[in-house]
């Protein structure tokens, strides 16, 4: 039987460099691409050490107000003070205070493992603190279809990371009412990318009326959840969802349209 010769090929890298590898854009098609780090980012509250996340390591200070917010450790930004960001022989501390009123919100929310960068749940204690049937709701997002497909279009301009990594990250992006890009982050993770958008929008005061948040990332669990939990009342992302994302938008009344295949959205909810 005749074998059907592939497109791919291989070639040998180990005796590269990586620290000083070249960018893919390079003319040079066998240059190696520059390859994005993850680094171990411990999150602090008050001075207690409440989570260690895998991270991209920039925009950390977006990241940490994104995380708290989004967590529903803390309702609005004023009950957050960011204090410092170290970097350490292990990687970086974040520290923040919260606001008594909010503090013992920790208890509840509290992981205790390292957060993968690509699973925004490991870490959590238990099962009961997964609420895969509670979420709250906001106003619906009326997005009109030349609005989003011009922001989905324009996004590749915003990723400057990922055009220098080779396409390895995920972006976030708010997208304003009238189908503007606000303001992107990107990270290897996708919760992270959307922790760190929803950050920096609480961070600028951002009005996140009529607004959505358009992701690179399919649309899994927690990314509605953080969404709704940060008040943003559409959701686009590029690739499909997750049947649970779907039932929860809809209870939450979150309008969500995501890729179903190349060149095809759908909404969802």
């Amino acid at each position: 039987m005749k074998t059907k010769s592939s497109d791919n090929y291989i070639v040998d890298g180990r005796d590269i460099d990586m620290a000083r590898a070249v960018s893919g854009n390079d003319s040079n098609d066998d240059a190696p691409m520059i390859l994005q780090p993850e680094i171990p980012a411990a999150l602090t509250f008050n001075g207690q050490s409440h989570a260690v996340m895998m991270v991209s390591p920039h925009d950390l200070e977006d990241f940490m107000v994104g995380f708290a917010l989004s967590e529903g450790i803390a309702d609005d930004i004023s009950q957050i003070t960011l204090r410092d960001v170290r970097k350490t022989l292990q990687g970086y501390v974040v520290e923040a205070d919260l606001h008594e009123d909010v503090f013992d919100r920790l208890e509840d929310r509290q992981r205790t493992l390292e957060g993968r960068s690509g699973c925004g749940l490991c870490g959590v204690q238990s099962l009961d603190a997964v609420s895969m049937d509670k979420i709250g709701t906001v106003t619906p997002g009326n997005m009109a279809q030349d609005i989003v497909l011009r922001a989905i279009d324009a996004l590749p301009d915003h990723q400057t990371r990922n055009r220098e990594g080779g396409g390895l990250l995920h972006a976030s992006a708010f997208v304003d009412v009238s189908g503007n890009i606000e303001l992107v982050r990107e990270d290897i993770g996708r919760h992270n990318a959307l922790d760190k958008v929803l950050g920096a929008v609480a961070r600028q005061g951002i009005d996140t009326t009529g607004g959505f948040i358009l992701m690179t990332s399919r649309c899994s669990y927690e990314i509605v959840t953080k969404t709704v939990q940060c008040g943003v009342g559409g959701l686009v992302t590029l690739s499909g969802p997750t049947l649970t994302a779907v039932n929860l938008a809809r209870q939450a009344g979150l309008t969500m349209i995501c890729r179903e295949r190349r060149g095809l959205f759908r909404r969802f909810a």
